[in-house]
């Protein structure tokens, strides 16, 4: 699969997840329920800043700094995410087929040394996303509120269409 495809999904399940949790009521996003993080904003937050952390990764900075984003409300989380999506795809873009087979090092934030080639980087980035989108419609099911089907099916059936 070619990474702009992967790339516009996670772009596509962010932006609708946020849409979605945003139709909910403001309230919902800082109400605080039992996951990895305490609330959606919380959750959103990391996921906002590890999407960060791996464009500077992928970018070859070997143990970028961690950088929180304002995510005091959905409409503000959603912008964020656009503006660092769309720095992101430039970058990706800039790319040829021999750098996404390059090896780049970097560190993790516990300071484990890592060696992996660009493009598997980067689908773990993806994958990290969904891990907690899942999450965030864990939250919704917590608060007796329905998800909304994110999964790349559907993705490719809305845009296909």
């Amino acid at each position: 699969m070619k990474w702009q495809t992967m790339f516009h999904y996670h772009q596509w399940a962010t932006q609708k997840l946020l849409d979605h949790v945003g139709s909910q009521g403001e309230a919902i996003y800082h109400r605080e329920a039992k996951n990895s993080f305490p609330t959606i904003s919380k959750t959103f937050s990391h996921v906002l800043s590890v999407d960060y952390l791996w464009f500077k990764r992928l970018q070859g900075i070997e143990k970028p700094e961690w950088k929180e984003f304002d995510v005091s409300t959905v409409a503000l989380t959603k912008q964020a995410f656009s503006e660092l999506h769309q720095e992101m795809e430039v970058f990706l873009s800039s790319l040829s087929e021999e750098d996404w087979k390059t090896t780049i090092n970097f560190t993790n934030i516990k300071g484990d040394p890592f060696s992996n080639i660009r493009e598997d980087m980067f689908f773990t980035f993806v994958n990290h996303s969904s891990y907690h989108r899942g999450q965030v419609t864990s939250f919704l099911r917590q608060f007796d509120l329905s998800g909304i089907p994110i999964d790349f099916i559907y993705f490719a059936k809305e845009t296909q269409s």
